[in-house]
């Protein structure tokens, strides 16, 4: 009998995990994702009804539950290529304003293009460190897509 109740009881532990592939199936696909794009640096994307990128995060790993603590810092030169993979300039189109926000050693620029727009957060205290980006949001500006702010 002791057998048998461990037998079920990992079997039914076994049946409560599910897989990727078991979300897609009764989900279909999703309209979030996230990746690991580079050690300490992960890209969430959020994609329009044509299942196309609206939007993308570049940030830190965190867990899905996590309270405001300091956030770790990424390299400013591996954000770089992220954005360039995911935003390349033939993408972003002419480049129409920047504005610049800075609190402290904590500086937000915001660059408008014709087909995205890009705000990318910096905290620079300590200007010789290779490791200054907060966060990247890249917006790309498509009819399809949810408007910011609405």
């Amino acid at each position: 009998m002791r057998f048998l109740a461990r037998c079920c009881l990992a079997a039914a532990s076994v049946v409560l995990l599910q897989s990727s592939q078991d979300f897609h199936n009764r989900y279909r696909e999703p309209d979030r994702e996230r990746f690991v794009v580079r050690p300490g640096i992960t890209l969430t994307v959020e994609y329009g009804s044509d299942h196309l990128a609206c939007q993308a995060l570049i940030e830190p790993p965190r867990p899905l539950t996590y309270a405001q603590e300091q956030v770790p810092l990424m390299s400013s030169e591996a954000v770089s290529e992220v954005l360039d993979e995911v935003a390349p300039d033939a993408v972003r189109g002419k480049e129409i304003s920047t504005a610049v926000f800075q609190s402290g050693c904590n500086v937000a620029r915001t660059t408008d293009y014709e087909k995205v727009s890009i705000m990318r957060s910096t905290h620079t205290c300590d200007p010789l460190s290779h490791e200054q980006d907060v966060r990247t949001t890249i917006t790309f500006k498509r009819d399809i897509c949810p408007k910011q702010g609405k």
